[in-house]
């Protein structure tokens, strides 16, 4: 395990951050739920750390833009013809949305 800030973080809380975030979860939501058991003096020095040591073990880590996307899609922030009942892409959506709630209701 590397040095620095990434070491406070236990390697088995960092494979599950990395499955949880595979599944969707954003690592900003990650980080919030165990700064403090982790050791960092906020949520945002928890978010950087587990953002750092996840590209030291090489798991994907999606960029600020794709996590963008992601969360404008999945909360309904976006305003994409797909969210509207008549558009061709409309059932897609929602079974992505079904997924993703799925996802997220495994990994809780």
């Amino acid at each position: 395990m590397p040095r620095g800030a990434e070491y406070l973080i236990p390697l088995a809380d960092l494979l599950d951050a990395a499955e949880k975030h595979e599944r969707g979860w954003s690592l900003r939501s990650i980080a919030r739920l165990h700064w403090k058991r982790w050791g960092y003096a906020s949520d945002k020095s928890a978010l950087e750390g587990l953002r750092r040591a996840l590209r030291v073990i090489d798991a994907p880590v999606r960029d600020r833009l794709a996590a963008t996307r992601l969360a404008s899609t999945m909360h309904g922030n976006s305003a994409r013809a797909a969210h509207q009942p008549g558009h061709p892409d409309h059932a897609r959506f929602l079974a992505h949305r079904a997924m993703v709630r799925r996802n997220k209701q495994a990994g809780s």
